[in-house]
């Protein structure tokens, strides 16, 4: 697999970053990621347009930002893709610096295993934990937390871990969170990546005539829920039917959740 190593288009192999870098040594950098779907970026330019906000908001500086689109083609090209994944990577290795910092850019593609079909099914379950991402607008490589309480995850069904502060939700780890409370949708406005997934729901619910909104999600509101899904690049639309042991609405997939399962599959068929 050949990826791109700060201007140099290279066998994974070959590519390393020195054990002395900012990146590893005070866990400083910006990623994007993102689906090639029948050889083209998933709404790419959605996703290039936030990695340039997260350097921005992250003071990072690269050298390749007027060709991320042409890197990432090329990419496409030597690796033949059809279906796939591309992470980029921005890391400032100098640990001293003031201000913007020069970061180096790797990009390349990478397999993701699919999420078990039964889930969507019969619904996927969360933990909760109460924390909050420093700087939540930038996706940053910083994901200890999510990590750490994953790594702790006994239940299979447990996809990922649901963030609050003690009396609203935010995001996961991984993805952004909807509920759906008497036909309406509501998704976290403040402190939370703002997903391209995320994003492209709000326009689905748009289009279908579905009452949505941007607005604070308090636990309350988030333990009264009728149904609750995720959004984030792997997991499509994810329905979530169980939130620390607790039931969500019925127990299973509801018709909400379930109606927009199918519209988003349909955006990716005509992609």
């Amino acid at each position: 697999m050949i990826g791109f190593n700060n201007g140099v288009f290279q066998d994974l192999s070959q590519i390393n970053i020195p054990i002395t870098s900012l990146s590893i040594n005070r866990g400083y950098g910006g990623f994007e990621f993102f689906e090639i779907i029948h050889g083209r970026p998933f709404y790419g330019d959605r996703h290039l347009n936030r990695f340039r906000h997260t350097l921005e908001l992250l003071k990072l500086k690269i050298s390749y930002d007027d060709q991320l689109d042409e890197i990432v083609g090329d990419l496409i090209r030597r690796n033949h893709l059809e279906h796939a994944y591309m992470k980029l990577f921005a890391l400032p290795h100098a640990t001293a610096g003031k201000g913007f910092r020069d970061a180096s850019l790797y990009v390349f593609p990478t397999d993701m295993p699919a999420f078990d079909p039964v889930l969507y099914e019969e619904g996927a379950r969360l933990a909760l934990k109460n924390f909050r991402r420093f700087m939540p607008e930038a996706k940053s490589t910083s994901y200890l937390a999510g990590q750490f309480w994953m790594d702790e995850q006994t239940d299979d069904r447990v996809v990922d871990v649901l963030f609050h502060n003690g009396y609203s939700v935010q995001e996961t780890s991984r993805g952004n969170v909807f509920v759906v409370k008497d036909n309406t949708v509501i998704t976290p406005a403040d402190d939370v990546l703002m997903g391209v997934t995320r994003g492209l729901v709000i326009e689905l619910l748009a289009h279908h005539g579905l009452l949505h909104a941007e607005a604070e999600v308090s636990l309350a509101l988030l333990n009264g829920a009728d149904e609750v899904f995720l959004s984030s690049t792997t997991k499509h639309i994810l329905p979530i039917v169980q939130i620390d042991g607790r039931k969500v609405g019925k127990g299973t997939p509801g018709p909400v959740t379930r109606e927009l399962i199918l519209a988003f599959q349909a955006l990716k068929d005509a992609f």
